[in-house]
């Protein structure tokens, strides 16, 4: 079905959950015309079709504000299995991650970069995104010829604005003041050409460890990105400096200065989690942001119910980036036998030990491998361990912990894997960091990363753990959070919301019948390659503009959204 709607339809019989925090009210929501145009008790279905959500509540479409389906909208528009989850609308273009502007020179290096960063195939990005544009609206124009499952809010990258007005160098240095000024005004008119503001990284590194362009801009540069979202209603996430707690405060207390300075232009943070190896991670960053906040800062973390697993494997990794002689081998690029010759070489295991020795804060410090569970093995005999944490490995074997796991690794030929659960396993202090005010719930990463986990599924996982199961956060304040919040910080126009005259966006459900499962893997991939995907959540209904998305947990196979542009945002 393509971008339309299915003409009038009522939905029956349920709990009308509105978005604001108000209690649940028994009525019936028409829509027609991809809109809601009555809400109240008994209404007359006439012609409409009814859709029965009897033992339901019935609220606004979730909205996921951080993704990374930008290049798997091309062979799957659906987001499969988002909307399954209640979600309607996402937002793409986050971590100063995007598809434009791009000079056609640039495509390759693009590709590889994204596909290191986020964990995709390569050889995929480059054939199946047509890479018909080079700036912002042309990318736009080409994404408001598609149809898609959910409605797609997009971020224009700051690494991108950089490479395409500086070229090569921006990997290098800050822009010159003309440079500077072309960025910013590339970015306005990429705001004008729909993108709902810029993505800003101090983190992020390609294979090779060199810090993305976004990191070398500097105070110029940031104040007038954000002077020119401050003038056209743009957002500003990014990624601070996570290895390194004092950096990463003053990464926060940056841009939520540049915030501040500049009108309350808001700021989305990654991301808040719990950190097992660091008891004082949360609380320091969560007293931070309300010192930001109280000096009119309008600033959030993300924060996430799921916890962060790190998938460690010796083909493709991205775990060991400060790690330099250890990020060396375990890149996709470097054949097998390579490899195998380094993790012998007694040269490369001074220096990886040396390297392991001098990593402070962050994955692998501490006894993080130890506690790294082991899921993949290449000899029969080591099955044993599997399932186990790789502590009982380390503790058999003596010597270094970087020269046992290169042993690990040629005894398995390299086909070893690990889970370490990075974040959030007190989950009563996620209930905490869910429910602060500090925080968004918006950190699923969904579509990237596929071959560790499927974001998909944080509404669920929120809905059931933490609304029902623990009470951390009521269901009025849990769909707030994930609907008219999220509208708001992003300047959606009449989404997030159950109300006459709002875009049908809607989520049908019955809290008891909803389920949070262990991903599976799919080979759905172009090509057949795997992915790791969400089994679907409960929901009765999803509509989307208007018309029935998913019943059941079946995709109806309707394309009713769209690239969202600037007329869907609220300027004012």
């Amino acid at each position: 079905m393509a971008i339309g709607t299915d003409g009038a339809a009522i939905i029956s019989g349920g709990l009308v959950l509105d978005g604001t925090g108000a209690g649940a009210v028994r009525a019936d929501v028409r829509i027609s015309g991809g809109r809601v145009v009555e809400i109240g008790p008994d209404l007359d279905p006439g012609e409409a079709k009814v859709h029965d959500a009897t033992g339901c509540y019935v609220s606004p479409g979730f909205i996921d504000t951080h993704t990374h389906y930008d290049g798997s909208l091309f062979w799957d528009p659906t987001c499969d299995p988002i909307i399954q989850h209640g979600v309607t609308t996402i937002l793409i273009g986050n971590c100063s991650l995007g598809l434009a502007p791009i000079r056609k020179e640039q495509v390759g290096s693009l590709a590889h970069i994204f596909s290191y960063i986020e964990d995709l195939p390569r050889e995929v990005l480059e054939a199946e995104i047509p890479w018909t544009w080079e700036t912002f609206p042309e990318y736009a124009r080409e994404m408001r010829s598609r149809a898609f499952g959910v409605n797609i809010v997009s971020l224009v990258s700051h690494s991108l604005l950089r490479l395409y007005e500086v070229g090569e160098e921006a990997w290098k240095r800050a822009s010159t003041p003309e440079e500077t000024s072309r960025i910013a005004l590339t970015y306005a008119e990429a705001i004008e050409a729909g993108a709902f503001g810029v993505s800003m990284s101090l983190f992020d590194r390609n294979p090779a460890g060199d810090l993305v362009p976004s990191f070398h801009s500097d105070t110029a540069e940031r104040e007038a990105l954000f002077a020119v979202s401050a003038e056209r209603r743009g957002i500003v996430q990014f990624i601070p400096e996570t290895g390194d707690l004092d950096q990463q405060e003053r990464d926060v207390r940056e841009m939520g200065g540049y915030s501040a300075r500049h009108g309350g232009v808001p700021v989305i943070s990654n991301g808040i989690f719990q950190r097992p190896d660091d008891p004082d991670y949360a609380p320091r960053l969560v007293a931070v942001g309300k010192e930001i906040r109280a000096s009119g800062g309008n600033f959030r973390y993300l924060a996430s119910p799921r916890s962060i697993e790190l998938l460690i494997n010796f083909h493709q990794c991205m775990v060991f980036i400060f790690v330099p002689a250890w990020n060396e081998v375990v890149q996709p690029d470097m054949p097998p036998e390579e490899k195998r010759r380094r993790l012998a070489d007694p040269e490369w295991r001074a220096r990886a030990k040396a390297d392991w020795n001098a990593v402070k804060g962050g994955f692998p410090s501490g006894d993080m491998l130890g506690l790294s569970r082991i899921i993949t093995v290449g000899k029969p005999e080591n099955e044993k361990y599997l399932g186990g944490n790789f502590q009982a490995v380390l503790d058999e074997r003596p010597g270094h912990v970087s020269d046992i796991l290169a042993d690990w690794a040629l005894e398995n030929d390299l086909k070893a894997e690990f889970v370490y659960p990075f974040t959030n396993t007190n989950i009563a202090e996620v209930g905490e960091l869910l429910a602060s005010d500090v925080s968004i719930i918006s950190a699923s990463d969904a579509g990237a990363h596929i071959g560790m986990f499927d974001g998909a599924g944080d509404t669920t996982l929120v809905l059931t753990r933490h609304v029902r199961d623990r009470h951390d956060l009521s269901l009025e304040t849990a769909v707030k959070r994930m609907t008219l919040e999220q509208a708001e910080l992003l300047g959606l126009a009449d989404r997030g919301v159950l109300k006459v005259g709002a875009h049908a966006d809607i989520a049908v459900f019955d809290l008891d019948a909803l389920n949070w499962e262990t991903e599976i893997k799919v080979f759905d991939i172009p090509g057949g390659r795997a992915r790791f995907r969400r089994p679907v959540g409960g929901f009765r209904y999803t509509f989307v503009n208007g018309v029935l998305a998913q019943e059941n947990g079946e995709r109806t196979g309707a394309l009713p959204a769209r690239f969202l542009g600037a007329e869907d945002r609220i300027i004012a």
